[in-house]
This record gives structure tokens, C-alpha cells and sequence, in this order.
């Protein structure tokens, strides 16, 4: 099953808003979606990006990628409902470490079960991560966090 990750063209920015809120829905029932404000950040701010997962020229998911100063942080990492189960999230997210080589952060999510065993098993499998390190959530709304640092292809 092939996957690729493409810039989200500005065009794609109501897709997005509807898909983030839907998401954050899963993720955090009790909180507001993000504001059409903060996802046109994800298109304006350069240290931010915003990027499409596609599968057979369809969206299937997306991720939210920040560069901060030591490291970059997979913000959100989203497979449609529809598509969970398949792989996709497997192929896509080495693509998203490999189009930024060198150290990373995630939090894994405790409000959908299988984000925590997506991210334990995957994490270690990925031949270009090296020192991978668990770590305590960073949020309310995860159970875990992971700092790495991804060389290679993926």
C-alpha cells in the first residue's frame, strides 16, 4: 500500500479545519476545536508544517509538524477513521521523520488505546531511530511521550 506526504496546499486549509476538529474531538471530547486562527498558523508560520498523507491520490490523514529550537515535535499525527488499521499511519509517519532528519519529540495520546500501541510498537521497529527514550506526557491528554532522532530513509 503506497503513501506518500505532500505539503497541505492552502487550499486545503477548510480540509484540514474540519478534519483537526473532528480529531481533537477524539482526543480532547471536552475542549473547543482550534480556531480557523490557528490552523492558518500551520500555513504561515515557517517553523511550522502542515502536511497531507495521501494514499491513491486521496487525503487520508494529516500531521503537524513544529521545529523548535533542539528538535522537531510531531504536533499531530491523524489517520481518517475510515483508513485507520490499514498501514497507512506505519508507511507515513518514517516519511515525516525522514523529511527531517536528526532529533524529534512526540506525545502519544491516552484517549484512543490504539495510539499508545501504534506508537510503542512502531517506534522501535524504525531502523533510522536511535536513542529512543520514554518519557512522561507533556500534556493532560497523553499517556506518554518519546524523544529520538530519526537518520535515514524510511
Amino acid at each position: 500500500m503506497s503513501v506518500a506526504l505532500i505539503p497541505a496546499p492552502r487550499d486545503q486549509m477548510a480540509w484540514l479545519q474540519a478534519t483537526a476538529t473532528a480529531y481533537f474531538g477524539e482526543l480532547a471530547p471536552d475542549e473547543p476545536p482550534p480556531p480557523l486562527e490557528e490552523i492558518i498558523d500551520w500555513f504561515d508560520d515557517p517553523d511550522t508544517f502542515a502536511l497531507l498523507i495521501m494514499h491513491q491520490e486521496r487525503r487520508v490523514g494529516f500531521a503537524l509538524i513544529e521545529r523548535l529550537d533542539a528538535h522537531h515535535d510531531l504536533s499531530e499525527f491523524g489517520i481518517l477513521h475510515d483508513w485507520r488499521g490499514k498501514g497507512l499511519g506505519t508507511r507515513a509517519a518514517p516519511l515525516c521523520f525522514a523529511r527531517f532528519p536528526g532529533p524529534w519529540a512526540l506525545g502519544v495520546a491516552k484517549a484512543l488505546p490504539g495510539t499508545a500501541r501504534f506508537w510503542d510498537g512502531l517506534l522501535p521497529t524504525l531502523s533510522g531511530v536511535t536513542g529512543l527514550a520514554r518519557g512522561p506526557a507533556l500534556t493532560p491528554y497523553q499517556s506518554h511521550s518519546y524523544t529520538f532522532a530519526y537518520k535515514g530513509a524510511p
